[in-house]
């Protein structure tokens, strides 16, 4: 059997009741730092690169985390979706990736106090029971009952404004060290309200953002979103507390599940940019966590599968073993955006990414892309 036979399940079309797409990659929300700081307007250079990896094979394609209202802006030339005036923005992106046959997957997220201290600016600083954040050195503001259902209006109100705009669906970003993130944390949430002390409570703005979402958008409208099963840090929720927010979610209706771990200040071994990943042994590290959840899906939801995907042949594996349904890549599209086209069309060798993190560090310089393949092509593209 030819290595096209063995994997070519991932690139034949993927049908589920509550979403489809022309192929099971999928190309994982990934910060681009394309947008403009002020603004939050998506650039045509950030356009352009999902576009790139539409026109290169991705079935899917999830945008980078835009905000719901600017307190809640994590990073610099963030993309914003916090006003009517980017719905505009979202059927510009929605056209420019359809006409590709792929499906748009709008991430909308709050930083809550997981904030870049220059985005600050003319803005305040929540987070769920107030203090400094991990990893900064700023304090935040406690969130009130009433914040929370001002920022549950705003996660609706940006869905809505995603689902006018064209997308195929929304993915609500429940990890990383984000605002969601925050509430699970035993450490970080401190609260004695209904939203602390109890993992039931703890969990309790996931379920009534998914509430709110669903009325804004009704019920044929995709509703994912993205968990870090365990937090990473010694005092922080383990895996048994996100996978039970994850099987919750799906219980209240989610219509899908990405898998990831860790969050931004768990170190570099917990942390969901995973270093040091090579094509074999190393992949797909948060494989269990996806597996196990894919025992308590529907036949209408969808779990994804994303972090350390590299190789055809795990990938492929993974798929005959029914660890999940669609596979998320996201340092990969930055070094190669025709990839999926690559190991369809001729050469089957693993992702050129070498895991190295470089990416990550260029949005100092403008749009985030790999220097690692810019040097090998020799400088002969640039960075937009």
């Amino acid at each position: 059997m030819t290595w096209k036979e063995k994997t070519i399940a991932l690139f034949d079309r993927f049908e589920n009741p509550s979403f489809s797409a022309r192929n099971r990659f999928l190309r994982s929300a990934t910060w681009l730092a394309g947008a403009d700081d002020d603004t939050g307007e998506i650039s045509s250079a950030e356009i352009g690169r999902h576009t790139e990896i539409a026109a290169g094979g991705a079935g899917t394609i999830i945008t980078g985390s835009a905000y719901v209202n600017r307190n809640g802006k994590s990073l610099r030339r963030q993309w914003g979706l916090d006003t009517d005036e980017r719905i505009s923005d979202v059927a510009v992106l929605a056209d420019a990736v359809q006409r590709f046959d792929s499906k748009l997957i709008v991430q909308i997220c709050h930083a809550g106090g997981q904030r870049d201290a220059a985005v600050i600016g003319g803005t305040r600083s929540f987070s769920p029971s107030g203090g400094i954040h991990p990893g900064r050195d700023f304090g935040t503001e406690p969130l009130t009952q009433s914040d929370i259902l001002s920022i549950r209006a705003d996660f609706a109100a940006s869905a809505r404004r995603a689902q006018k705009g064209g997308a195929d669906g929304v993915e609500i970003h429940g990890g990383h060290g984000l605002l969601l993130t925050q509430f699970l944390s035993p450490v970080i949430n401190r609260r004695d309200d209904i939203y602390g002390g109890p993992l039931e409570n703890r969990m309790r703005i996931f379920r009534e953002i998914l509430s709110d979402v669903r009325e804004a958008v009704g019920i044929d409208f995709p509703i994912w979103f993205k968990i870090s099963i365990a937090e990473g840090t010694a005092e922080g929720y383990k895996t048994e507390d996100g996978l039970a927010v994850a099987k919750t979610l799906l219980s209240d209706g989610a219509d899908g599940i990405e898998v990831s771990y860790g969050t931004g200040y768990a170190g570099a071994a917990n942390s969901p940019s995973v270093i040091g990943i090579s094509a074999g042994g190393t992949e797909a590290p948060f494989r269990e966590y996806a597996a196990e959840l894919k025992k308590y899906v529907s036949s209408k939801q969808i779990v994804v599968l994303t972090g350390g995907l590299r190789s055809l042949p795990v990938i492929s594996d993974l798929l005959q073993r029914g660890v999940c349904d669609l596979f998320g890549l996201s340092r990969p599209f930055n070094a190669e955006p025709d990839l999926v086209n690559r190991w369809y069309e001729e050469d089957p060798r693993p992702s050129a990414c070498i895991s190295c993190n470089a990416c990550l560090r260029t949005a100092e310089y403008g749009m985030v892309y790999c220097p690692v393949m810019r040097d090998r092509n020799e400088g002969s593209w640039d960075p937009l």
